[in-house]
């Protein structure tokens, strides 16, 4: 069917080719393979175009795959982190500060110059309740004071020394230290620690 349509066209153009000069036949067919030339080069180029474009979108695609992979990594190592976090402080809830401060200086024999531990302040985020004390400790040695608080940081209780203030004095010719601190202890509220315990009981 194409070749019966086609076959008029086919040969009026024979006749413009018979009917060509030398000349004008060498430049018409200059012109065809220029124009053949052309269209395979554009059809090429377009093809390359489309290929790099697929390539590209692929190329993001994998990096948005590696960082989401990435992130749920981050994630579960985060909640993996909060899960241990939150383990220790279910692990200590049934301790005050003033009871853990005055049992460590004991361990080191100073509770006579534990002069007090007063709460100053609670901050409460959520299911973590963050609670600060000031502890006062009157004329102890330096070695009195590396004990202790190697004693109370070394424990695992949650707590986080917020300030230091050394005074030194000194007493019958021997120089002794007043320690100042501010200590805060976190605990899990109420809220958390019931959220905890259906997980404990399906454990």
């Amino acid at each position: 069917m194409a070749v019966t349509i086609l076959e008029p066209v086919r040969g009026r153009f024979a006749e413009l080719v018979a009917t060509m000069s030398s000349r004008d036949r060498a430049l018409f067919l200059g012109l065809t393979v220029f124009v053949v030339l052309v269209l395979l080069g554009g059809g090429w180029w377009l093809g390359r175009t489309l290929v790099g474009d697929v390539e590209s979108r692929v190329a993001s695609r994998e990096e948005t795959l590696a960082l989401l992979r990435g992130l749920a990594a981050e994630n579960a190592a985060a909640a993996e982190q909060v899960e241990s976090i939150e383990a220790e402080l279910r692990k200590n809830a049934g301790e005050d500060l003033p009871s853990f401060i005055e049992k460590k200086a004991g361990e080191v024999g100073i509770a006579a110059n534990l002069q007090g531990v007063r709460e100053k302040q609670i901050i409460t985020e959520g299911t973590l309740e963050e609670r600060t004390y000031s502890v006062e400790v009157t004329k102890i040695t330096l070695q009195q004071l590396t004990g202790f608080l190697y004693a109370i940081e070394t424990d695992g209780y949650p707590l986080r020394a917020r300030s230091t203030k050394v005074k030194s004095v000194t007493q019958q010719g021997v120089k002794l230290l007043n320690v100042s601190m501010e200590i805060s202890a976190f605990k899990l509220t109420d809220e958390g620690t019931a959220a905890a315990a259906p997980e404990e009981e399906a454990k």
